[in-house]
């Protein structure tokens, strides 16, 4: 690529960020749109894009981004978390998908507070009490504020018993 693609591309992205930033999403997606022109392999713009798309409940073109993001940047923990948690939205045979992706994160940072809370919420979908309450459960020893892993922690265990 050459260097005056790489700076359109950047100069794009960073426009795109600040619109995102400040809520202006479709000025936002038309800025990401034009940086993804200039440099198609850029994680960044990618891994904004699938936010966005994801955010507003296109969870396709989102996965396919988080997926490409991921390509170029293997050791983005918060791109596996958003693929895990795409894939945990869409339910059914997605739900084994967003395990692995966990399983991958997990190799990164072993002890990230919404790798076990995602992976507890998905074993919950799944009908797996015991193994989501023991995910839910290691969420809260690494943070115990995690307002979401306690109130799934509270919802399961209603299920116990």
């Amino acid at each position: 690529m050459s260097n005056e693609h790489f700076k359109m591309a950047e100069l794009h992205r960073e426009r795109g960020k600040r619109h995102y930033q400040d809520g202006q999403i479709q000025e936002a997606v038309q800025e990401l749109t034009e940086s993804y022109k200039f440099d198609p392999r850029d994680a960044e713009t990618l891994y904004l894009l699938a936010e966005i798309y994801g955010a507003a409940g296109f969870l396709d073109p989102a996965v396919d981004f988080i997926q490409r993001s991921l390509r170029e940047n293997f050791s983005n923990m918060p791109g596996w978390l958003m693929l895990a948690n795409l894939y945990a939205q869409k339910g059914g045979a997605y739900l084994d998908l967003a395990l692995e992706q966990l399983d991958l994160a997990g190799s990164l940072e072993p002890d990230h507070t919404m790798l076990h809370y995602l992976r507890g919420n998905i074993l919950a979908q799944k009908g797996e009490t015991e193994k989501a309450i023991e995910s839910l459960k290691k969420a809260l020893e690494s943070d115990p504020e995690n307002a979401y892993a306690q109130h799934d922690l509270e919802a399961v265990s209603g299920q116990v018993g």
